[in-house]
């Protein structure tokens, strides 16, 4: 624990950083505009469940070639790459004219985005020590929700004029700039040059190889069972909390602050909760952060006529989701060896990705047909059983040692 820190460390851990802000930015401007772009364009629920479930589709296929191309030619030529797909594609979703096009926009932005995530999850894991990698990446992926709490400030602006697409195009300039910024200053993993050596020219591994192979299925189904749970209920909650606090009697200025609360205190909740999980009592605080997020969606359904309340079931609730989900991210890469971390953490990611798809459109489904806001908080809570039992379970997994 004591190590000295490894050459490059700091840069890649700050770079990381900054490119899980951005995906958190992203991932919550669509919920944060979604009030308003749903005015402009006279959207349906079913339709805002399309296009909210067109950047999560992007973003499983990015997933699972970004993790793959990773591990032939490196995370960081893969993840520049997909940031500057991410941030020139968000500039479509600036410019916007339909459903159609609005569609398309967040198509594109999610092969950017799911091309980055497996890549700084595993270039963080990788420039962090052996024994600090589940407390670190959880730090480090901690930036999305706080990228979210920006995205909702941003989103309050509507009260000096700004409109929902300043946020698309503050998400596409930043993009831009960081991969720019890594081109500069980011090292390649040291790791994966060393793994990249050490095969020469020996047979790529197949990817049913990496996923199945010497033991690792058992491990590889209980990652992608809790990321698809989990993530279904993290997007959800992302994409049509905004909405479900409307739904419960609440002003667009309210639905923003709760959105606001929600990441914050995910952001911190989630750094907190990986450095217990990191410990000795790993199980015993799966168990309290799974029990956490059903308390907590109960609470915000049940909360009354009262905003305070409400908005801090909200920070409750994004404590714990956040935390579950940022937890799995940064243990991922633990359960895959250099070599083919990049298609282990990226085809997982993938995975989880298809209930980030799920989640928006099973919300969808629940408001066209009539349920009201807190009967959609509720109908969550058997996902929430399920994920934390296959998390549970994967702590009993041997993990990789470089």
């Amino acid at each position: 624990m004591n190590a000295p820190p490894r050459p490059g460390a700091a840069a890649t851990l700050m770079l990381c950083a900054a490119a899980a802000i951005l995906e958190g930015f992203d991932n919550q401007s669509m919920g944060v505009a979604a009030p308003r772009m749903a005015a402009e364009f006279h959207l349906t629920a079913g339709q805002m469940g399309l296009i909210f479930s067109g950047a999560t589709l992007g973003l499983l296929l990015g997933a699972a070639v970004g993790g793959r191309i990773a591990d032939h030619l490196g995370r960081k030529r893969a993840l520049i790459a997909s940031l500057l797909l991410f941030g020139l594609c968000s500039f479509l979703t600036a410019t916007a004219v339909g459903p159609g096009s609005l569609f398309v926009a967040r198509l594109l932005t999610g092969l950017g985005l799911g091309g980055s995530l497996p890549n700084y999850i595993a270039l963080s894991s990788e420039a962090a020590h052996p024994a600090r990698r589940l407390s670190v990446g959880t730090w480090v992926m901690a930036g999305m929700p706080f990228g979210g709490a920006l995205a909702g400030l941003m989103a309050l602006g509507g009260q000096w004029g700004w409109d929902w697409r300043s946020i698309f195009w503050v998400g596409g300039i930043l993009p831009v700039a960081l991969a720019l910024m890594m081109s500069l200053w980011l090292p390649e993993s040291a790791a994966f040059r060393r793994a990249h050596a050490e095969a020469g020219t020996a047979r790529v591994t197949s990817v049913s190889q990496v996923l199945f192979g010497e033991g690792r299925a058992p491990t590889t189904l209980m990652l992608w069972a809790s990321f698809f749970l989990t993530q279904m209920v993290l997007l959800l909650m992302l994409n049509w909390l905004p909405s479900l606090i409307l739904g419960l009697g609440y002003t667009h200025a309210q639905a923003s602050w709760a959105a606001v609360w929600s990441n914050l205190a995910g952001s911190i909740g989630a750094g907190l909760l990986g450095q217990r999980q990191s410990g000795p009592q790993r199980r015993q605080w799966i168990v309290a952060t799974y029990a956490g997020i059903a308390a907590a969606l109960l609470w915000v359904a049940h909360a009354g006529g009262s905003f305070a309340a409400t908005a801090v079931a909200c920070a409750v609730a994004g404590a714990f989701i956040n935390g579950a989900m940022l937890i799995l991210y940064a243990s991922a890469p633990l359960y895959y060896g250099a070599a083919i971390r990049g298609t282990g953490v990226g085809t997982t990611v993938a995975v989880g990705r298809l209930g980030s798809v799920v989640g928006p459109l099973y919300a969808s489904a629940l408001l066209t047909g009539g349920v009201g806001s807190a009967a959609v908080l509720v109908a969550i809570l058997p996902f929430v059983a399920i994920g934390g039992g296959a998390a549970y379970a994967l702590t009993g997994r041997a993990t990789s040692a470089d």
